[in-house]
Protein backbone atom coordinates (compact mmCIF):
# COMPACT_ATOMS: atom_id res chain seq x y z
CA UNK A 1 0.00 0.00 0.00
CA UNK A 2 2.71 2.46 0.96
CA UNK A 3 4.71 1.67 -2.20
CA UNK A 4 1.62 2.04 -4.41
CA UNK A 5 0.78 5.48 -2.99
CA UNK A 6 4.40 6.53 -3.33
CA UNK A 7 4.46 5.47 -7.01
CA UNK A 8 1.16 7.31 -7.71
CA UNK A 9 2.55 10.43 -6.08
CA UNK A 10 5.73 10.19 -8.18
CA UNK A 11 3.62 9.83 -11.34
CA UNK A 12 1.53 12.91 -10.59
CA UNK A 13 4.61 14.83 -9.53
CA UNK A 14 6.31 13.88 -12.83
CA UNK A 15 3.22 14.97 -14.84
CA UNK A 16 3.08 18.37 -13.15
CA UNK A 17 6.82 18.84 -13.47
CA UNK A 18 6.62 17.96 -17.18
CA UNK A 19 3.94 20.60 -17.73
CA UNK A 20 6.08 23.01 -15.80
CA UNK A 21 9.07 22.40 -18.11
CA UNK A 22 6.92 22.50 -21.26
CA UNK A 23 5.52 25.88 -20.32
CA UNK A 24 8.98 27.25 -19.64
CA UNK A 25 10.21 25.98 -23.03
CA UNK A 26 7.13 27.39 -24.77
CA UNK A 27 7.67 30.82 -23.28
CA UNK A 28 11.37 30.82 -24.07
CA UNK A 29 10.97 29.78 -27.71
CA UNK A 30 7.96 32.05 -28.29
CA UNK A 31 10.08 35.11 -27.68
CA UNK A 32 13.75 35.17 -28.60
CA UNK A 33 14.61 37.87 -26.08
CA UNK A 34 14.27 35.32 -23.24
CA UNK A 35 17.72 33.98 -22.58
CA UNK A 36 17.00 32.78 -19.08
CA UNK A 37 13.93 31.99 -17.01
CA UNK A 38 12.86 34.14 -14.09
CA UNK A 39 10.56 32.29 -11.70
CA UNK A 40 8.76 35.50 -10.77
CA UNK A 41 7.79 36.08 -14.41
CA UNK A 42 5.50 33.08 -14.91
CA UNK A 43 3.02 32.64 -12.12
CA UNK A 44 1.25 29.60 -13.61
CA UNK A 45 4.49 27.66 -14.14
CA UNK A 46 5.68 28.54 -10.68
CA UNK A 47 2.40 27.24 -9.19
CA UNK A 48 2.76 23.97 -11.14
CA UNK A 49 6.29 23.62 -9.82
CA UNK A 50 4.95 23.94 -6.27
CA UNK A 51 2.27 21.34 -6.98
CA UNK A 52 4.87 18.87 -8.23
CA UNK A 53 6.77 19.33 -4.97
CA UNK A 54 3.52 18.94 -3.02
CA UNK A 55 2.84 15.53 -4.53
CA UNK A 56 6.36 14.42 -3.65
CA UNK A 57 5.79 15.46 -0.03
CA UNK A 58 2.38 13.75 0.11
CA UNK A 59 3.88 10.57 -1.35
CA UNK A 60 6.62 10.56 1.26
CA UNK A 61 4.07 11.10 4.02
CA UNK A 62 1.91 8.13 2.89
CA UNK A 63 4.98 5.96 2.48
CA UNK A 64 6.04 6.63 6.07
CA UNK A 65 2.50 6.41 7.45
CA UNK A 66 1.82 2.93 6.05
CA UNK A 67 5.34 1.60 6.44
CA UNK A 68 6.65 -0.57 9.23
CA UNK A 69 8.21 2.44 10.93
CA UNK A 70 4.91 3.01 12.77
CA UNK A 71 4.12 -0.64 13.46
CA UNK A 72 3.79 -1.63 17.06
CA UNK A 73 6.93 -3.24 18.35
CA UNK A 74 7.02 -6.31 20.55
CA UNK A 75 8.89 -4.18 23.02
CA UNK A 76 6.31 -3.12 25.63
CA UNK A 77 8.24 0.06 26.37
CA UNK A 78 7.73 1.27 22.79
CA UNK A 79 4.73 3.62 22.76
CA UNK A 80 3.18 3.88 19.27
CA UNK A 81 1.80 7.34 20.15
CA UNK A 82 2.50 8.89 16.75
CA UNK A 83 0.76 6.10 14.85
CA UNK A 84 -2.30 6.17 17.11
CA UNK A 85 -2.50 9.96 16.87
CA UNK A 86 -2.34 9.83 13.07
CA UNK A 87 -5.02 7.11 12.90
CA UNK A 88 -7.33 9.11 15.16
CA UNK A 89 -6.85 12.38 13.32
CA UNK A 90 -5.91 11.43 9.78
CA UNK A 91 -9.44 11.69 8.34
CA UNK A 92 -9.97 15.14 9.83
CA UNK A 93 -6.55 16.32 8.65
CA UNK A 94 -7.26 15.04 5.15
CA UNK A 95 -10.72 16.65 5.19
CA UNK A 96 -9.39 20.11 6.07
CA UNK A 97 -6.48 19.78 3.65
CA UNK A 98 -9.14 19.22 1.00
CA UNK A 99 -10.89 22.46 2.01
CA UNK A 100 -7.60 24.35 1.97
CA UNK A 101 -6.77 23.05 -1.51
CA UNK A 102 -10.32 23.84 -2.70
CA UNK A 103 -10.14 27.50 -1.67
CA UNK A 104 -6.57 27.87 -2.87
CA UNK A 105 -7.33 26.38 -6.30
CA UNK A 106 -10.54 28.41 -6.76
CA UNK A 107 -8.72 31.57 -5.75
CA UNK A 108 -5.79 30.89 -8.11
CA UNK A 109 -8.07 30.00 -11.04
CA UNK A 110 -10.13 33.18 -10.68
CA UNK A 111 -7.00 35.23 -10.11
CA UNK A 112 -5.49 33.91 -13.35
CA UNK A 113 -8.72 35.02 -15.06
CA UNK A 114 -8.07 38.54 -13.66
CA UNK A 115 -10.99 38.48 -11.24
CA UNK A 116 -11.00 41.13 -8.53
CA UNK A 117 -10.55 39.52 -5.10
CA UNK A 118 -13.87 40.85 -3.80
CA UNK A 119 -15.65 39.54 -6.88
CA UNK A 120 -14.05 36.19 -6.05
CA UNK A 121 -15.66 36.35 -2.60
CA UNK A 122 -19.03 37.15 -4.16
CA UNK A 123 -18.71 34.35 -6.72
CA UNK A 124 -17.74 31.66 -4.20
CA UNK A 125 -20.39 32.82 -1.70
CA UNK A 126 -23.14 32.77 -4.30
CA UNK A 127 -22.18 29.36 -5.72
CA UNK A 128 -22.01 27.71 -2.30
CA UNK A 129 -25.31 29.20 -1.12
CA UNK A 130 -27.07 28.05 -4.30
CA UNK A 131 -25.59 24.54 -4.05
CA UNK A 132 -26.57 24.33 -0.40
CA UNK A 133 -30.13 25.49 -1.04
CA UNK A 134 -30.46 22.85 -3.78
CA UNK A 135 -29.20 19.97 -1.63
CA UNK A 136 -28.81 21.01 2.00
CA UNK A 137 -28.51 17.53 3.54
CA UNK A 138 -25.10 16.79 2.03
CA UNK A 139 -22.73 17.17 4.97
CA UNK A 140 -19.82 18.43 2.89
CA UNK A 141 -21.95 21.33 1.60
CA UNK A 142 -22.94 22.16 5.17
CA UNK A 143 -19.30 22.21 6.27
CA UNK A 144 -18.35 24.16 3.16
CA UNK A 145 -21.00 26.77 3.96
CA UNK A 146 -19.76 27.07 7.54
CA UNK A 147 -16.08 27.37 6.61
CA UNK A 148 -16.89 29.73 3.75
CA UNK A 149 -18.94 31.98 6.04
CA UNK A 150 -16.27 31.99 8.76
CA UNK A 151 -13.45 32.69 6.31
CA UNK A 152 -15.00 35.57 4.37
CA UNK A 153 -16.71 37.13 7.38
CA UNK A 154 -13.31 37.26 9.08
CA UNK A 155 -11.92 39.13 6.08
CA UNK A 156 -14.73 41.69 6.31
CA UNK A 157 -14.36 41.94 10.09
CA UNK A 158 -10.79 43.09 9.50
CA UNK A 159 -12.01 45.47 6.78
CA UNK A 160 -14.54 47.02 9.19
CA UNK A 161 -11.94 47.30 11.96
CA UNK A 162 -9.48 48.90 9.53
CA UNK A 163 -12.15 51.44 8.61
CA UNK A 164 -12.80 52.35 12.25
CA UNK A 165 -9.08 52.73 12.93
CA UNK A 166 -7.94 54.51 9.76
CA UNK A 167 -11.29 55.93 8.52
CA UNK A 168 -10.46 54.58 5.07
CA UNK A 169 -13.56 55.11 2.92
CA UNK A 170 -12.57 52.83 0.03
CA UNK A 171 -15.71 50.71 0.37
CA UNK A 172 -17.48 49.91 -2.90
CA UNK A 173 -20.80 48.48 -4.04
CA UNK A 174 -19.34 44.96 -4.28
CA UNK A 175 -18.28 45.23 -0.62
CA UNK A 176 -21.80 46.19 0.39
CA UNK A 177 -23.21 43.22 -1.56
CA UNK A 178 -20.62 40.86 -0.06
CA UNK A 179 -21.34 42.00 3.47
CA UNK A 180 -25.07 41.40 2.94
CA UNK A 181 -24.46 37.94 1.38
CA UNK A 182 -22.18 36.98 4.30
CA UNK A 183 -24.90 38.01 6.76
CA UNK A 184 -27.39 35.83 4.85
CA UNK A 185 -24.86 32.97 4.92
CA UNK A 186 -24.64 33.24 8.70
CA UNK A 187 -28.42 33.06 9.06
CA UNK A 188 -28.68 30.07 6.70
CA UNK A 189 -25.90 28.29 8.56
CA UNK A 190 -27.47 28.87 12.00
CA UNK A 191 -30.87 27.73 10.72
CA UNK A 192 -29.31 24.68 9.08
CA UNK A 193 -27.51 23.59 12.23
CA UNK A 194 -30.67 23.81 14.33
CA UNK A 195 -33.46 22.71 11.98
CA UNK A 196 -32.03 20.64 9.12
CA UNK A 197 -29.03 18.89 10.70
CA UNK A 198 -30.59 18.81 14.21
CA UNK A 199 -27.33 19.83 15.87
CA UNK A 200 -26.65 22.03 18.82
CA UNK A 201 -25.63 25.50 17.73
CA UNK A 202 -21.91 26.00 17.31
CA UNK A 203 -20.79 28.32 20.12
CA UNK A 204 -17.90 29.73 18.12
CA UNK A 205 -20.19 30.33 15.14
CA UNK A 206 -22.71 32.24 17.25
CA UNK A 207 -19.98 34.42 18.77
CA UNK A 208 -18.54 34.99 15.31
CA UNK A 209 -21.98 35.92 13.98
CA UNK A 210 -22.66 38.52 16.69
CA UNK A 211 -19.22 40.07 16.31
CA UNK A 212 -19.79 40.35 12.57
CA UNK A 213 -23.34 41.68 13.09
CA UNK A 214 -22.06 44.23 15.61
CA UNK A 215 -19.37 45.56 13.27
CA UNK A 216 -21.67 45.36 10.23
CA UNK A 217 -24.40 47.47 11.86
CA UNK A 218 -21.88 49.86 13.41
CA UNK A 219 -20.20 50.38 10.06
CA UNK A 220 -23.37 51.40 8.24
CA UNK A 221 -24.75 53.49 11.11
CA UNK A 222 -21.43 55.31 11.25
CA UNK A 223 -22.80 57.55 8.48
CA UNK A 224 -25.42 58.93 10.92
CA UNK A 225 -23.22 59.64 13.94
CA UNK A 226 -19.98 61.51 14.51
CA UNK A 227 -18.57 59.23 17.19
CA UNK A 228 -17.55 55.62 16.62
CA UNK A 229 -17.39 55.00 20.38
CA UNK A 230 -21.03 56.13 20.71
CA UNK A 231 -22.10 53.67 17.99
CA UNK A 232 -20.10 50.84 19.57
CA UNK A 233 -21.58 51.66 22.99
CA UNK A 234 -25.17 51.73 21.79
CA UNK A 235 -25.09 48.52 19.75
CA UNK A 236 -23.00 46.50 22.20
CA UNK A 237 -25.44 47.48 24.96
CA UNK A 238 -28.46 46.57 22.80
CA UNK A 239 -26.98 43.15 21.92
CA UNK A 240 -26.10 42.44 25.55
CA UNK A 241 -29.51 43.56 26.82
CA UNK A 242 -31.49 41.60 24.23
CA UNK A 243 -29.50 38.39 24.66
CA UNK A 244 -30.08 38.34 28.41
CA UNK A 245 -33.66 39.55 28.62
CA UNK A 246 -35.44 38.31 25.51
CA UNK A 247 -33.48 35.50 23.84
CA UNK A 248 -34.64 32.93 26.41
CA UNK A 249 -38.23 33.52 25.28
CA UNK A 250 -37.46 32.36 21.72
CA UNK A 251 -37.85 28.57 21.33
CA UNK A 252 -35.44 28.47 18.41
CA UNK A 253 -32.53 29.32 20.74
CA UNK A 254 -33.58 27.20 23.72
CA UNK A 255 -30.55 24.89 23.32
CA UNK A 256 -28.14 27.80 22.94
CA UNK A 257 -29.08 29.90 25.96
CA UNK A 258 -25.75 29.44 27.75
CA UNK A 259 -23.72 30.33 24.67
CA UNK A 260 -25.84 33.40 23.96
CA UNK A 261 -25.55 34.53 27.58
CA UNK A 262 -21.77 34.29 27.32
CA UNK A 263 -21.93 36.40 24.16
CA UNK A 264 -24.14 38.88 26.05
CA UNK A 265 -21.61 39.12 28.88
CA UNK A 266 -18.82 39.69 26.36
CA UNK A 267 -20.72 42.59 24.76
CA UNK A 268 -21.48 44.09 28.17
CA UNK A 269 -17.70 44.43 28.64
CA UNK A 270 -17.42 46.19 25.27
CA UNK A 271 -20.30 48.50 26.21
CA UNK A 272 -18.71 49.50 29.53
CA UNK A 273 -15.34 50.28 27.95
CA UNK A 274 -16.80 52.26 25.05
CA UNK A 275 -19.25 54.23 27.25
CA UNK A 276 -16.39 55.22 29.56
CA UNK A 277 -14.28 56.24 26.58
CA UNK A 278 -17.18 58.26 25.15
CA UNK A 279 -17.81 60.17 28.40
CA UNK A 280 -14.12 60.92 28.76
CA UNK A 281 -13.70 62.29 25.25
CA UNK A 282 -17.05 63.84 24.29
CA UNK A 283 -19.17 66.45 26.06
CA UNK A 284 -22.84 65.70 25.69
CA UNK A 285 -24.79 67.17 28.60
CA UNK A 286 -28.11 65.94 27.26
CA UNK A 287 -27.02 62.29 27.32
CA UNK A 288 -24.57 62.00 30.20
CA UNK A 289 -27.21 61.20 32.85
CA UNK A 290 -28.68 58.54 30.59
CA UNK A 291 -25.20 57.13 29.88
CA UNK A 292 -24.32 57.06 33.59
CA UNK A 293 -27.55 55.16 34.22
CA UNK A 294 -26.56 52.58 31.57
CA UNK A 295 -23.06 52.22 33.05
CA UNK A 296 -24.50 51.70 36.54
CA UNK A 297 -26.97 49.18 35.12
CA UNK A 298 -24.11 47.28 33.43
CA UNK A 299 -22.09 47.50 36.63
CA UNK A 300 -24.70 45.75 38.76
CA UNK A 301 -25.52 43.42 35.89
CA UNK A 302 -21.91 42.21 35.95
CA UNK A 303 -22.03 41.90 39.73
CA UNK A 304 -25.06 39.63 39.31
CA UNK A 305 -23.13 37.58 36.73
CA UNK A 306 -20.26 37.23 39.18
CA UNK A 307 -22.61 36.03 41.94
CA UNK A 308 -24.18 33.44 39.64
CA UNK A 309 -21.08 32.12 37.87
CA UNK A 310 -18.09 33.32 39.94
CA UNK A 311 -16.91 35.28 36.93
CA UNK A 312 -14.06 37.49 38.17
CA UNK A 313 -13.80 39.28 34.86
CA UNK A 314 -17.37 40.49 35.41
CA UNK A 315 -16.45 41.34 39.00
CA UNK A 316 -13.58 43.47 37.71
CA UNK A 317 -15.88 45.31 35.26
CA UNK A 318 -18.40 45.81 38.07
CA UNK A 319 -15.79 47.57 40.18
CA UNK A 320 -14.36 49.61 37.29
CA UNK A 321 -17.75 50.81 36.03
CA UNK A 322 -19.04 51.59 39.54
CA UNK A 323 -15.92 53.54 40.52
CA UNK A 324 -15.90 55.41 37.23
CA UNK A 325 -19.56 56.43 37.67
CA UNK A 326 -18.87 57.71 41.20
CA UNK A 327 -15.75 59.49 40.01
CA UNK A 328 -17.58 61.08 37.06
CA UNK A 329 -20.36 62.36 39.34
CA UNK A 330 -17.81 63.69 41.84
CA UNK A 331 -15.60 65.33 39.20
CA UNK A 332 -18.40 66.96 37.20
CA UNK A 333 -20.93 67.86 39.92
CA UNK A 334 -18.92 68.27 43.14
CA UNK A 335 -15.34 68.94 42.20
CA UNK A 336 -16.40 71.03 39.15
CA UNK A 337 -12.76 71.23 38.01
CA UNK A 338 -12.32 74.49 39.96
CA UNK A 339 -10.61 73.35 43.12
CA UNK A 340 -7.14 72.20 43.97
CA UNK A 341 -5.96 68.84 42.64
CA UNK A 342 -5.79 67.62 46.23
CA UNK A 343 -9.55 67.12 46.01
CA UNK A 344 -8.95 64.36 43.48
CA UNK A 345 -6.39 62.73 45.77
CA UNK A 346 -8.90 63.00 48.61
CA UNK A 347 -11.47 61.22 46.40
CA UNK A 348 -9.03 58.39 45.73
CA UNK A 349 -8.30 57.77 49.40
CA UNK A 350 -12.00 58.11 50.30
CA UNK A 351 -12.89 55.43 47.72
CA UNK A 352 -10.29 53.12 49.30
CA UNK A 353 -11.84 53.60 52.74
CA UNK A 354 -15.40 53.11 51.44
CA UNK A 355 -14.29 49.97 49.58
CA UNK A 356 -12.93 48.34 52.71
CA UNK A 357 -15.87 49.52 54.81
CA UNK A 358 -18.32 47.95 52.34
CA UNK A 359 -16.86 44.50 53.07
CA UNK A 360 -17.96 44.89 56.71
CA UNK A 361 -21.58 45.51 55.69
CA UNK A 362 -21.93 43.12 52.73
CA UNK A 363 -21.02 39.45 53.02
CA UNK A 364 -19.49 37.99 49.88
CA UNK A 365 -19.86 34.29 49.15
CA UNK A 366 -16.22 33.55 48.40
CA UNK A 367 -13.14 34.61 50.29
CA UNK A 368 -11.46 35.32 46.96
CA UNK A 369 -13.91 38.21 46.53
CA UNK A 370 -12.38 39.89 49.57
CA UNK A 371 -8.86 39.35 48.28
CA UNK A 372 -9.90 40.81 44.93
CA UNK A 373 -11.46 43.92 46.48
CA UNK A 374 -8.53 44.53 48.81
CA UNK A 375 -6.13 44.22 45.91
CA UNK A 376 -8.18 46.85 44.04
CA UNK A 377 -8.09 49.34 46.91
CA UNK A 378 -4.33 48.84 47.18
CA UNK A 379 -3.91 49.74 43.49
CA UNK A 380 -6.12 52.83 43.88
CA UNK A 381 -4.13 53.90 46.93
CA UNK A 382 -0.84 53.60 45.02
CA UNK A 383 -2.26 55.61 42.10
CA UNK A 384 -3.59 58.32 44.46
CA UNK A 385 -0.20 58.51 46.21
CA UNK A 386 1.71 58.82 42.96
CA UNK A 387 -0.73 61.48 41.70
CA UNK A 388 -0.33 63.42 44.94
CA UNK A 389 3.44 63.63 44.49
CA UNK A 390 2.97 64.40 40.80
CA UNK A 391 1.06 67.62 41.63
CA UNK A 392 3.01 68.41 44.81
CA UNK A 393 6.62 68.40 45.85
CA UNK A 394 7.79 65.38 47.78
CA UNK A 395 8.09 65.83 51.54
CA UNK A 396 8.53 63.30 54.32
CA UNK A 397 5.73 64.61 56.53
CA UNK A 398 3.04 63.92 53.91
CA UNK A 399 4.59 60.51 53.22
CA UNK A 400 4.28 59.54 56.94
CA UNK A 401 0.61 60.60 56.92
CA UNK A 402 -0.13 58.54 53.79
CA UNK A 403 1.68 55.52 55.25
CA UNK A 404 -0.31 55.90 58.51
CA UNK A 405 -3.52 55.91 56.47
CA UNK A 406 -2.37 52.84 54.51
CA UNK A 407 -1.53 50.98 57.72
CA UNK A 408 -5.07 51.58 59.04
CA UNK A 409 -6.51 50.28 55.74
CA UNK A 410 -4.26 47.22 55.90
CA UNK A 411 -5.32 46.43 59.50
CA UNK A 412 -9.01 46.75 58.54
CA UNK A 413 -8.43 44.39 55.61
CA UNK A 414 -6.51 41.93 57.78
CA UNK A 415 -9.20 41.82 60.50
CA UNK A 416 -11.93 41.18 57.95
CA UNK A 417 -9.97 38.41 56.22
CA UNK A 418 -9.24 36.82 59.56
CA UNK A 419 -12.93 36.94 60.43
CA UNK A 420 -13.99 35.41 57.09
CA UNK A 421 -11.41 32.61 57.24
CA UNK A 422 -12.60 31.60 60.70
Amino acid sequence: MSLLLLIISFIFSFIFYSFYNLEILGKIFSDSKYVYYDFNSYSISWNIFYESLLFLIIGGFFFLFFSSLFEKSNDKQNNPYLKNWLKDNFKNILYYIGFALFYTSIYMILKELDFNFFYIIFSINTIIIILYLIYNKLFILSDLLKINTSLFSTIYIFIFIKFFITEDTSFFLIDFINSIVILISFLINIYSEKVILKKKSDSFMLLHFFIYLFLFVSFYFNLLFDSVSFIFSIFSFIISFLLFNFIKKIDFFKNSIITLKIVGIFFSYISIVTWIYYLQNYDNYFLEIFILFIILYLSFFNFKIHKLYENYTSFFFFIISLYFSLFYIYYNYIYLNNFNDLYLVFYGFTICFVTILSTYFYRFRKIYDYYFIYFVWLIISVIATLYYYYVNNFDLFSLWIILLYDSIMIFLSYFKLKQVEN
